[in-house]
């Protein structure tokens, strides 16, 4: 692992060096931009403290239920600040940035996991979970299976419009939505 982070880290900076703009954010002083940084990190750490509460009444009012709206919904709600990265790291050509934005994003939010079973006292916080959330993880371990396969195998080539391992991925997450929205 150190010696991937070390190489990893000697292609970003050579790649930034190579991709380097005049910087658009010279004129904002570093005061004002860690109070800005500082407030939103607020307003998100707001919105988050409700979001829970307000999954809760979503999957009430439609009858989804807690697992469909959690798998869909709020994960929806809170993985678009890795969308945003990644499709900023595409649009400037660091692949490598954003495949390791939404890899590592993944692994840190089944690390969340072991932190909040630390923090639930009830008991092993898996065994409180709905079944339904197997078909989540299943589908979560298929579609890294994919990924992982799609980084070893490297196509030279889309046969359509999209990658066969990108396809894949789709298509393991539209079955997730489907059974998610049958088990409901």
């Amino acid at each position: 692992m150190r010696l991937v982070y070390f190489y990893e880290r000697k292609q970003i900076v050579a790649l930034m060096k190579e991709k380097a703009v005049d910087l658009r954010y010279e004129n904002i002083a570093l005061k004002t931009a860690v109070r800005k940084y500082v407030q939103n990190a607020i307003l998100v750490i707001i919105a988050a403290a409700f979001l829970p509460k307000i999954g809760e009444g979503i999957a009430e009012m439609t009858g989804l239920g807690q697992t469909f709206v959690g798998n869909i919904f709020i994960a929806f709600s809170t993985s678009l600040p890795e969308v945003v990265v990644s499709f900023a790291a595409v649009k400037m050509d660091a692949v490598d940035l954003a495949v390791g934005n939404l890899l590592g994003s993944n692994m840190f939010n089944i690390y969340i996991l072991a932190v909040d079973d630390f923090l639930f006292v009830k008991g092993p916080i898996l065994s409180y979970a709905n079944q339904n959330h197997i078909v989540s993880a299943l589908s979560a371990i298929a579609m890294t299976a994919v990924a992982v396969i799609g980084l070893t195998y490297r196509a030279k080539r889309k046969k359509l419009f999209i990658a066969w391992d990108s396809m894949g991925i789709v298509i393991i997450y539209m079955l997730n939505l489907l059974l998610l929205y049958l088990l409901k």
